[in-house]
């Protein structure tokens, strides 16, 4: 085998996506490959601007949360996060981003949502504090009563830290379009519902794949959610 056919498969094998339990390695040189994609210009539908953010730190990883399996991936990005300021002293080098996809999205619906279509009776989520069906997302801000150690993973306290929040649309739009059936409601009323009630920082991308993907494009190590 020459040199340059054992250089080429180092390369291709290092490089390439593995897919297992659901984790999608990192390619080589995501970051350099990136500032090719960015000769493409996104259409005006879709906000991108969090890739730039991602480009502006050396440090940074995507949590995938397909489900929300009781707030497991913003645990692990507070944690994290509290890692790495620990040993640089700051959070401004370091970008958490945490992909609400598949049954995971309604972790990005804020209180209205939650009590209006009554989320925490259809998803089995109780509210720590009255231990009934959630009125709230529970994971959307801290409030009076909560235990210290939880704050630091609300996604509000995770917003304030400059953490991105991207939600699988398809998703959200099924969730919907299911909820206006359930509720005989229009179904373009609560298409329209969802998008106006985010949690702060959260952004509808065309799916939750498609987002982390494209975090991983823009360097961040992936890490798994749930």
């Amino acid at each position: 085998m020459t040199q340059d056919r054992r250089d080429f498969l180092t390369k291709l094998g290092l490089g390439a996506v593995a897919l297992g339990g659901g984790a999608i390695v990192t390619p080589l040189g995501a970051e350099e490959l990136d500032g090719l994609g960015e000769a493409f210009a996104a259409e005006p539908t879709w906000n991108m601007s969090w890739v730039e953010e991602l480009q502006k730190v050396p440090y940074k990883a995507v949590f995938d949360s397909p489900s929300l399996a009781d707030g497991a991936a913003p645990d692990l990005a507070a944690g994290i996060w509290d890692n790495f300021k620990e040993v640089y002293g700051t959070d401004s080098s370091t970008r958490m981003v945490i992909i609400m996809r598949q049954l995971g999205q309604v972790m990005a619906f804020n209180d209205t949502m939650w009590e209006k279509y009554g989320i925490g009776e259809e998803r089995k989520v109780n509210d720590p504090l009255t231990k009934q069906p959630a009125k709230r997302n529970p994971w959307a801000k801290t409030i009076a009563g909560d235990p210290a150690w939880a704050v630091a993973s609300k996604l509000d306290t995770l917003h304030a830290r400059g953490a991105i929040f991207l939600v699988c649309n398809r998703a959200s739009m099924n969730w919907a379009t299911s909820a206006a059936e359930r509720l005989k409601l229009d179904v373009e009323a609560v298409k329209n519902d969802v998008r106006n009630n985010l949690v702060p920082g959260a952004i509808l991308m065309p799916t939750g794949v498609f987002a982390l993907v494209r975090a991983q494009n823009a360097g961040c190590a992936y890490m798994r959610g749930s």
